[in-house]
């Protein structure tokens, strides 16, 4: 397995040695923080376990112990001990060199209806962000498809439902569709989507993607409310000040909060704000372009 004594000494992280574990600070905890090294790591099976706040997966855990990619922490450990594949790390796949988009650039009726109805400047969109439409038969079928880009380099993708919400309930199938994991060139949860077009020091986060399209530059997303360590370090890395504009819903602004005392025990200078509430609207992208403006303006003035 992991020599983990030697990783923490030579990566000059405090630990204490216990009975086969070597103990840490554990980076999950937040209330109070942890400083009596209770997350520990296995030194016999691939395991993290603190024993004040539970199990997590022992990737995640090293990666903000480290402060790093889960990806490249699992590299680090690699060095230290032999691993075997496991079913949960799947940050980057090395299968494809490119990918190519599925659907096509011309919008049938539905797509551009539903694109139309919520108020949006289609060719724009086409342009700026490369949507496609999913078509009616397919695995992208009646979807609008969101191409997910890295450094100028399309990485995975997105499909939003064109369904009405009663459709999508009777048949169980997600608002959002994501290419998976294997067979994205990179992890959709370690980056932030539209962040090659918010290169700032402050940017303001949302939950979905068509939040972001209705927000435009400097407006990024974590692809749900659901933050992943990968993304907290980096925002941490890439960004000054975090502006978290979650959805006009109660749960969501709970998560806003949780995540905020995340991001700033990482030393991330945040604010929450409910940029909907004022215009009566429950999310980004209900939003008009003369709303977007004055709120951007308020914000990064």
């Amino acid at each position: 397995m992991v020599d983990w004594k030697k990783l923490f000494e030579d990566m000059k992280v405090p630990q204490r040695r216990t009975k086969g574990w070597s103990s840490v600070c554990c980076p999950f905890c937040r209330n109070p923080i942890d400083t009596h090294f209770n997350g520990g790591f296995c030194d016999k099976s691939l395991a993290f376990n603190c024993w004040r706040c539970g199990k997590h997966y022992w990737v995640e855990a090293l990666s903000l112990v480290l402060n790093m990619s889960p990806f490249q922490a699992r590299k680090v450990a690699e060095t230290y001990g032999i691993i075997k594949k496991d079913s949960q790390d799947k940050s980057i796949s090395n299968n494809k060199k490119e990918l190519v988009l599925p659907g096509s650039e011309i919008l049938n009726h539905a797509e551009y209806s539903y694109l139309r109805n919520r108020g949006f400047n289609i060719h724009y969109l086409q342009k700026k962000y490369g949507i496609r439409g999913g078509g009616i038969a397919g695995d992208w079928s009646y979807r609008i498809i969101i191409p997910i880009f890295f450094e100028g380099k399309l990485v995975s993708w997105t499909g939003r439902s064109i369904l009405d919400r009663e459709t999508i309930d009777r048949l169980r199938i997600p608002r959002y569709k994501n290419l998976s994991i294997e067979q994205s060139l990179v992890n959709p949860k370690e980056i932030m989507f539209n962040c090659d077009n918010s290169r700032g020091d402050e940017v303001i986060l949302v939950e979905g993607p068509f939040d972001v399209l209705r927000m435009g530059d400097n407006c990024i997303c974590s692809l749900g409310t659901s933050v992943t360590p990968s993304q907290k370090l980096f925002l941490q890395k890439r960004y000054k000040k975090v502006f978290i504009a979650f959805d006009n819903e109660e749960a969501a602004q709970e998560k806003g909060r949780k995540l905020a005392e995340d991001l700033n025990l990482l030393g991330v200078e945040v604010e929450r704000v409910n940029i909907c509430k004022d215009y009566n609207k429950n999310d980004p992208g209900e939003l008009i372009q003369s709303e977007v403006n004055e709120i951007k303006k308020e914000l990064f003035s």
